[in-house]
């Protein structure tokens, strides 16, 4: 793609260091007047109390020396506007044709250059997502997270970033001994067709409900967990066989919204393998953890926390993490019965997904299938896999919620503590929102809401929740009467879930909406479905001649915002990389595809264009549109349907 704006900064950089204005940045921007050019830069302003001259003589003197030097490809010529903007204007010869021609020879087997500013991450970006415990069925929470995490993946490659995606498995956290003491103890039945995913949220939550009432079913529990953390047990491997069950369903649920792994880390493994032992090991070796000796935490491994925002979230006992202490000063890693708790976990993983950590797993194929994620595991016998290619990173990208970033954050001070500075830096906690319901879907799904709630909120402990499942069953059925098919309505309903998770920024709670996510207009993922079938349409109704496109003598203004938009796509693509935010991907798509309606409503149709050169250029111009909004579509995860 021409990047006609990072060759423009870089002349104008030399303009500037020529006039003695070397610490003047050299800024590019689209013009705001049209009238006036396509680029434009207010360099001249920031130089005027440098150089002591107008803004306006600055501006003309940079306009002769853009002038002077080598051509800038693409520009057709230059002017001066009040009080000291110099304008670019761009040469649509040259410039139409070459933004086409470069869109349409993309290869998706094939990083997408970047422009002037922009680089992608240098070595091995490992990204963290999903993570459900296994004692339930994914909601629309554990949807967003991975969403999130999938789309930063297939952004970071499509950048030219190496990148392993890796799945936690939590299968020896308490809500896993809670359905375990709710499978044996209650007499709870699996209903006919009843997934098994599901029915173990329905025992999860019967079991909290009961534990309110009676303390023996809550010391069950707290026997179990012992259990399993003890390892080599039939309660152990019922668990684990438990988990086994749901990882599979996970992994079901995930692959019908495009989601896969590279590798299923299980917490399970971690213990067995003593992972947690040997960063005990390197943690006191620095003085990193101390033995607490009085106070309300005597008998406890803790770590000082001088320097971490003592004011950051963090989760509770019910949310799933551990419960807050009084002193913020300090973190318990090991409690006085000598369990650690899960940030304890959370800095052994880190520091083995660093290669920093004296112990490896085991690894081998999730299942039969070869295209399955590689699986850990504590024993060599049946590993297949040679594990060299996994963990070593350069980067760590956890995406959890906002509630656990205070246990991120003693996560990299852990790092620091054992001189690992670099590490420590490079360890990104992408915390995001919450999901909640609007009013209107909770009444669709069945989810009860207080009268006047603006949202309603979701509380898997108290089965109040929308699981992944349901939630695409829904919008599948919703979306059948206006696609071709059922697999054309599954697709539909991806591309309208999935936008509406990345569409909004991290840091906003996200109130869903069946008529929002799955409306055919506006800014929506079925929207762009439907503009890429249109464009696809077109192509098959109109024949490419084999003519080299050229540009009419004036191109339309919805041409050239269109043309823009395209050209716009390497940038949008590295600044949603390198801000690791799908919404800004997901903004440009919905931006590219309201260009190609506007030139639809603005210009005649194209199938009945009488001029040939006419038509073979505009047909060009769709045809780099649909190639475009394809490819942003793949890196948000997006179905790109030719027939809706």
């Amino acid at each position: 793609m021409p990047d006609v704006r990072g060759d423009l900064a870089r002349a104008l950089r030399a303009a500037l260091d020529d006039l003695g204005a070397s610490g003047v940045e050299a800024v590019v921007e689209p013009c705001a007047r049209p009238e006036l050019g396509d680029w434009s830069t207010p360099a001249a302003l920031r130089c005027a109390a440098v150089l002591r001259r107008s803004p306006l003589q600055i501006a003309q003197e940079l306009a002769a020396l853009l002038k002077a030097a080598p051509a800038v490809e693409h520009i057709g010529g230059y002017s001066v506007s009040a009080p000291g903007y110099v304008n670019a204007r761009l040469e649509d010869r040259t410039w139409a044709p070459a933004v086409i021609r470069e869109a349409l020879a993309r290869d998706p087997a094939d990083p997408v250059p970047l422009p002037h500013g922009h680089g992608s991450r240098q070595g091995k970006a490992l990204i963290e997502h999903t993570s459900i415990n296994t004692n339930k069925a994914a909601h629309i929470g554990h949807l967003r997270n991975a969403c999130i995490g999938d789309t930063v993946a297939r952004l970071l490659r499509r950048t030219g970033s190496g990148v392993e995606v890796q799945n936690y498995i939590d299968d020896t956290g308490v809500q896993v001994a809670d359905v375990v003491v709710g499978l044996r103890e209650l007499g709870i039945e699996q209903q006919p067709e009843e997934p098994f995913d599901q029915f173990c949220s329905r025992v999860y939550v019967e079991v909290v409900r009961r534990q309110e009432t009676e303390p023996a079913l809550r010391a069950l529990t707290v026997a179990v967990l012992k259990a399993i953390e003890e390892r080599d047990n039939e309660t152990a491997r019922f668990a684990k066989q438990l988990a086994g069950r749901i990882v599979d369903a996970h992994l079901a649920t995930m692959a019908r919204f495009g989601i896969g792994y590279d590798l299923l880390s299980w917490e399970s493994d971690i213990l067995e393998l003593g992972f947690w032992d040997a960063a005990f090991t390197l943690l006191r070796a620095h003085g990193a953890i101390v033995l607490a000796d009085n106070g309300r935490n005597v008998g406890c491994w803790v770590m000082p926390l001088v320097g971490v925002d003592a004011d950051a979230p963090e989760a509770d006992a019910a949310a799933g993490g551990e419960p807050a202490t009084d002193d913020r000063s300090t973190k318990v890693l090991v409690k006085s019965d000598g369990v650690a708790t899960y940030t304890a976990k959370d800095i052994a993983y880190q520091l083995w997904k660093f290669g920093l950590l004296d112990v490896d797993f085991h690894y081998r194929r999730w299942s039969d299938d070869p295209h399955s994620p590689a699986t850990t595991q504590a024993h060599a016998g049946g590993a297949t896999l040679d594990g060299r290619g996994f963990g070593h990173a350069d980067h760590v990208i956890t995406v959890i919620d906002v509630r656990q970033t205070y246990p991120q954050m003693v996560v990299r001070a852990a790092l620091a503590r054992l001189g690992h500075t670099h590490e420590a830096a490079n360890s990104v906690h992408l915390g995001y929102e919450v999901v909640a319901l609007t009013p209107r879907a909770a009444a669709e799904l069945g989810v009860a809401a207080d009268d006047g709630a603006a949202a309603v909120a979701l509380s898997g402990r108290h089965g109040i929740e929308v699981r992944a499942d349901d939630l695409l069953d829904r919008a599948v059925a919703m979306l059948r009467p206006k696609a071709a098919d059922a697999a054309t309505a599954h697709a539909l309903a991806v591309g309208g879930v999935r936008y509406y998770l990345e569409k909004f920024t991290l840091p906003t709670i996200i109130a869903f909406d069946f008529g929002d996510a799955l409306r055919v207009t506006g800014d929506s993922g079925v929207y762009l479905q439907y503009a890429h079938a249109r464009a696809a349409g077109v192509l098959r109704k109109v024949s490419d001649d084999g003519g080299e496109p050229e540009p009419p003598a004036a191109l339309q203004a919805v041409e050239r915002t269109l043309l823009r938009r395209i050209e716009d796509y390497p940038t949008a693509l590295a600044e949603a990389a390198g801000a690791l935010a799908p919404a800004v991907l997901a903004a440009y798509a919905f931006e590219l595809a309201s260009a190609l309606t506007d030139v639809y409503e603005h210009t005649p149709a194209i199938i009945r264009e009488a001029d040939a050169g006419a038509r073979r250029f505009r047909r060009a111009l769709v045809a780099a549109t649909r190639a475009t909004l394809a490819d942003a579509l793949s890196v948000l995860g997006i179905p790109a349907l030719e027939r809706v």
